[in-house]
């Protein structure tokens, strides 16, 4: 069924990414554009502490106001340019993404289309339109504010590891130390989040279900005086759905200290180290200074990610479920060769007959003449229709 929920596990993420990526083929120019200016933002991102490095070591220390003017005319160079980069990445993923959902949501209503009606008295109709209505919102919030977010702040932790080991790979092993911590605590969250927010998806889609249930239903439960009962029937669903949410802020409220903890203990180790090797000539001040602005380009994208996770785990069960939908198999779909019908004038069959999958003809010879604009029904059981048409 369609709000029976597993964990999203790495062959399931792997397979709901596979999908994913098909379908945003037709928008591969828009990615590759985005993903390159997320390069060149990233890039200017990093390039600000370095600045004010070369300024300090270069420029106030040796009294040096050339290199000083230089170094600062850089860095409003290198801010406009992020600007610019910045934007146009925006506008370049919205597109992609936007284009994205608009092609899911037509491929889902399609599909929606073709499933027979035992389809719909097995699943609730809730449940269908949650997939239609809060799975895709779902996904529209990482579009427009997320993409962008992950891609960019898991470039900036590895590009600023890599800067800051080329600077002084000494300095950076005294801050490598919280990190097997901050790793594990990462694990750990992936797991309970993961968890956490499938079952968010899954009681989204009960109580809704319960809502559409009670309102179309609303005649025969007022007739019946069964206002009570459907009362505390929705409460018991909203309480579950509360319940759901609140364990997902739990998740996030115990990691989110780690991350800060571990981003404040840095910059302490650096401020102590590196003190000590600016004492003894090893280091230069700028250097330090460096460090503790990077550090920040280290420890924020994490933070990020750590917020950004929730969106991408909810993104992730909702984009699942929407494609076992797509895959949910058609009981009677039309014929490839199907002749299609003509909008105007009377139509003719001669020669008609229908037969169940391995079973007898129920019809056969049939010759109908529908005038434009008459309508006819067959209704009853199979074989009396048959015996109908016969006669």
């Amino acid at each position: 069924p369609l709000d029976g929920g597993a964990r999203l596990d790495r062959e399931q993420a792997q397979w709901v990414l596979r999908r994913a990526a098909a379908m945003l083929r037709p928008y591969r120019r828009e990615v590759r554009r985005s993903m390159a200016l997320v390069v060149v933002s990233t890039a200017a991102v990093l390039a600000g502490p370095y600045l004010l490095k070369v300024g300090i070591d270069r420029g106030i220390k040796p009294g040096d106001v050339r290199v000083l003017n230089l170094t600062v005319a850089a860095y409003v160079a290198v801010a406009v340019v992020a600007y610019f980069a910045t934007r146009a990445q925006v506008l370049l993923v919205s597109l992609a993404g936007e284009g994205f959902l608009r092609d899911l949501r037509k491929r889902v209503f399609d599909h929606l289309l073709k499933l027979s009606m035992p389809f719909y008295d097995r699943e609730k109709a809730g449940v269908v339109v949650s997939r239609m209505t809060s799975d895709v919102d779902s996904l529209q919030e990482l579009v427009q504010q997320g993409l962008l977010q992950l891609v960019g702040s898991l470039l900036l932790i590895v590009a600023s590891v890599v800067v800051l080991a080329l600077v002084s790979w000494e300095l950076l092993l005294w801050c490598l130390l919280p990190v097997p911590f901050v790793i594990w605590a990462s694990r750990k969250f992936q797991r309970d989040s993961n968890a956490a927010y499938l079952t968010v998806r899954d009681r989204i889609g009960l109580t809704l279900s319960s809502l559409q249930e009670g309102i179309s239903g609303v005649r025969v439960i007022q007739a019946y005086g069964r206002e009570s009962v459907e009362i505390e029937r929705f409460a018991h669903r909203n309480r579950s759905l509360y319940r759901a949410h609140m364990r997902s802020v739990f998740v996030q409220a115990w990691y989110l200290p780690v991350i800060e903890g571990a981003a404040l203990l840095c910059t302490a180790i650096v401020v102590w180290q590196g003190g000590q090797m600016v004492a003894d000539g090893t280091v230069e001040l700028g250097t330090v200074a460096f460090f503790v602005l990077a550090l920040r380009n280290l420890f924020e994208p994490m933070n990020q990610l750590s917020q950004l996770f929730n969106t991408v785990q909810s993104s992730g069960a909702a984009l699942k479920k929407l494609f076992e939908l797509l895959d949910t198999p058609v009981d009677l779909d039309e014929r490839p060769d199907a002749v299609a019908l003509p909008r105007r004038g009377d139509l003719v069959v001669e020669g008609l007959g229908f037969a169940y999958a391995g079973g007898d003809p129920v019809l056969h010879d049939v010759d109908l003449v529908l005038p434009e604009g008459q309508k006819l029904a067959l209704v009853g059981p199979t074989e009396r229709i048959d015996q109908l048409v016969a006669a």
